[in-house]
């Protein structure tokens, strides 16, 4: 009787884990059809909306009296394209002001020299003519005992003789190899294109000799 009892129980068990088994396999298999129909759904809703999108061939764009373009609310591909082009057209408008920019601010001015120019110890100096000349060279005595010029000054390095119709007294002179000078006196043999260089000892004097010269007449 006991037996009986055991057995019945033990089949009664085994009844509802089935039962159990049987509702739990049925609840996978029924929410595994409902999730893949839901993302098959989600996928054909998608697809149909791009396809819907590509469908639409972008009208004429716009353009109103500020310069902006006109777009259609519901053309969805026109948006797209009028933001992809004020875009494209923003950046390339600040790339070229910047690179104008740049090419104005790396812009050197040169200054051009004046023309009439001559290089001296003192750096370049303006001449108004220009003129070759047979040069002599003379000891400050040899003018007069005192050594004063026909201006009244001392004759010393840096005097010259000269004709005054050619060049006046008071002039200032570039002579190469000389350096700058002072017209400031005459001679009885200095008349023409002639020019006598006054010099500081003997030595230099015959040194020099006689020789042809380029003379600037300095502004």
């Amino acid at each position: 009787m006991m037996k009986r009892n055991i057995m019945k129980k033990f089949e009664t068990i085994k009844k509802k884990m089935v039962l159990s088994l049987t509702l739990a396999i049925f609840a996978m298999t029924n929410t595994g059809f409902t999730n893949q129909n839901e993302e098959v759904t989600h996928e054909a809703d998608k697809t149909a909306e791009i396809e819907e999108i590509e469908a639409k061939e972008p009208t004429s764009i716009a353009i109103d009296e500020n310069g902006q373009i006109k777009i259609s609310e519901e053309d969805d591909l026109t948006k797209v394209y009028a933001e992809i082009i004020e875009k494209t057209l923003a950046k390339d408008l600040s790339g070229t002001l910047e690179e104008s920019y740049e090419k104005i601010s790396t812009v050197e001015v040169v200054e051009e020299p004046p023309q009439n120019v001559v290089e001296t110890s003192q750096g370049l100096v303006e001449y108004t003519d220009v003129m070759g000349m047979e040069a002599t060279a003379y000891l400050p005595t040899d003018g007069s005992a005192e050594g004063i010029t026909a201006m009244g000054i001392p004759a010393t390095y840096g005097i010259v003789a000269v004709d005054p119709d050619i060049i006046p007294l008071g002039t200032r002179v570039y002579i190469p190899g000389y350096g700058e000078a002072l017209a400031a006196d005459t001679g009885g043999a200095i008349y023409g294109y002639r020019i006598d260089l006054c010099m500081e000892n003997y030595y230099e004097a015959m040194d020099f000799g006689r020789q042809t010269v380029t003379v600037f007449v300095l502004k």
